[in-house]
């Protein structure tokens, strides 16, 4: 049974448009949640220090700290005001920093050190820090602590207000991120689970299962890049290893679905750029879970890697997709260079948030916190898109394709006049029936003065004699495994098993349907000889043998249906 119909094609574009229309309210409807009150900025009446050295602004924004190095320190200084608050909380991100918050000298939050301290990768960090009861005119003093080369540069706002206010603040800010995340992370799972029933039922096809990869990965890192997985579990570990892991297999999984679409020379590439891929990101797991050094220290690899890879497979596609054009002359949209667009689109934009990362932390001076990542989710979308479309166009060739199989098929084994099996398609089961050493019966069937209703009527009359006669073996051995047509006026039919048996009353009910079709006939009258063989009946079990002896007995008859002159077949010749 197929699992890909007409019907279904209509289904799953339903599907598509209805999660689509959902995505879009989501998005729409974040806009009319309340703005958070009594959020305060502390931008402003600072006293910033770099490595015990004043520098001369005192706003946050405008800070001008550079890169901050392992070891460096950066002091902020400043004297709490009223906020009309009873307890308030202060609110800090930070990136690859030891974090120490005093109050009035007083430690009162403290992050990272265990990390650095055991030699991992210190996560960066929506920090929330109390403020105490009696805050008002006391200094607050943050100390920030770089844990690597290029820890971060620039400083990220403080944010007071209530520890509820700060949350809700956050998820506001971030409500188009947790939406778009969730939708990429439910497809992706969606897609996941659909796929079993490709690569079993249909030549280990794999493009679902890696479209719906792809999707869960660009979800996840969404998810982990602006610290919702976080925000979300309370587990910055968590969501750090969330965030490499998916970063760093998101072109893995898109060299798998390249390997899965292609063929010939182009999948052997793209399954060896996936294998070096994994390899690497073992590579990276061994060194960083039993080496020294630290999961984000191998980014920059990752990100040359992967602009190395994807102009490489973007030069590849296009050089086949050009080359397709100039033999075929076809200009088509395929589900290949349909998924082709989609991925130079994503490849595109997310180098744009990748200049522009480098650009904030290391020539604006306006430092990495402030950097996103809205193009990579634009493109996200767009990728994601184009692998809905491919598989759509995919599954939508391949059912044309097997339609026109089957066609084939069926024009190669059906006898064009009479509708039933033709002479190689009877070859072929007889073969199945001797190598299967099943019990069946074979009968073999003669229409009679065929040549002369030819010669007398003409071959319309004869032609309409076959398919008559067809008509009446098919209906009268509806249950046959096989009613064909060895050619001419011969025929043949195979029963197996319980069928095989009472094969005397199957011919008596066959010559009554005959004498039936002969009281409405005006031109001609039905005839045949018969002769049937059982399976047992040849030591050898061939069927082509049983067959013989069938035809042997059916010209037995035959000669005695010629002899017997007194039988005219004409009625008004």
């Amino acid at each position: 049974m197929k699992f890909w119909t007409h019907q279904r094609y209509y289904k799953l574009i339903a599907i598509i448009i209805f999660l689509i229309c959902i995505f879009v309210v989501l998005i729409s409807a974040g806009n009319l949640f309340d703005p958070v009150e009594d959020i305060y900025n502390l931008n402003r009446n600072w006293i910033i220090s770099y490595n015990n050295k004043i520098l001369p602004s005192d706003t946050l924004l405008n800070s001008g700290v550079g890169i901050v190095d392992e070891g460096d320190t950066v002091t902020l200084k400043t004297t709490l005001p009223d906020f009309d608050l009873e307890y308030p909380c202060g609110s800090l991100y930070t990136i690859h920093s030891i974090i120490d918050v005093y109050v009035a000298n007083e430690l009162v939050y403290s992050f990272g050190r265990n990390y650095y301290d055991s030699g991992k990768t210190v996560p960066h960090h929506a920090n929330f820090f109390p403020l105490g009861r009696d805050y008002e005119g006391k200094e607050l003093l943050i100390i920030l602590r770089g844990t690597k080369k290029d820890s971060f540069s620039g400083l990220s706002p403080v944010i007071v207000s209530s520890r509820h206010n700060l949350f809700k603040a956050n998820v506001l800010h971030l409500h188009h991120n947790i939406i778009l995340g969730a939708f990429l992370i439910t497809m992706g799972l969606t897609l996941m689970v659909l796929s079993p029933y490709m690569i079993i039922y249909h030549s280990n096809d794999f493009r679902l299962f890696f479209s719906g990869l792809i999707s869960m990965l660009l979800g996840l890192y969404t998810y982990s890049y602006y610290c919702i997985v976080d925000l979300l579990c309370g587990n910055v570990y968590l969501n750090s290893i969330c965030e490499y892991s998916s970063l760093y297999n998101i072109p893995t999984a898109i060299l798998g679905y390249l390997s899965a679409v292609y063929n010939g020379k182009l999948k052997k590439l793209f399954k060896v750029l996936f294998s070096i891929n994994l390899c690497m990101f073992f590579l990276v797991f061994i060194t960083t879970v039993f080496g020294k050094v630290t999961i984000s220290d191998y980014a920059p690899l990752l990100y040359v890697v992967a602009i190395i890879e994807s102009t490489l497979s973007i030069f590849v596609i296009s050089y086949d997709y050009i080359k397709g054009f100039k033999e075929n002359k076809k200009h088509s949209i395929t589900s290949d260079n349909a998924f082709a667009i989609g991925l130079i689109c994503f490849v595109l934009l997310s180098l744009v948030d990748i200049i522009k990362y480098y650009l904030n932390k290391y020539v604006n001076g306006r430092g990495d916190a402030y950097s996103d990542i809205n193009f990579f989710l634009a493109g996200s979308i767009i990728l994601l898109a184009s692998l809905l479309l491919s598989y759509l166009l995919h599954i939508i060739y391949n059912s044309n394709l097997e339609s026109m199989q089957s066609r084939i098929t069926s024009l190669a084994y059906t006898d064009p006049l009479t509708g039933l099996a033709n002479r190689a398609r009877c070859e072929q089961v007889m073969e199945m029936l001797s190598q299967e050493h099943s019990t069946y019966t074979i009968i073999s069937m003669d229409l009679n003065k065929l040549k002369y209703v030819n010669d007398t009527l003409g071959h319309r009359e004869g032609d309409r004699l076959l398919s008559g006669f067809a008509t009446i073996l098919s209906d009268c051995f509806i249950d046959a495994n096989l009613v064909g047509r060895m050619g001419g006026d011969e025929f043949m039919i195979v029963l197996t098993e319980d069928r095989a048996l009472n094969v005397t009353r199957r011919i008596h009910e066959f010559y009554s349907m005959i004498n039936d079709w002969n009281r409405k006939e005006q031109s001609f009258q039905y005839s045949a000889s018969y002769g049937y063989a059982y399976s047992h009946e040849v030591p050898s079990g061939l069927a082509q043998e049983v067959y013989m002896l069938a035809d042997s007995r059916m010209y037995e008859m035959k000669k005695e249906h010629q002899q017997n002159r007194d039988k005219e077949v004409m009625r008004n010749a």
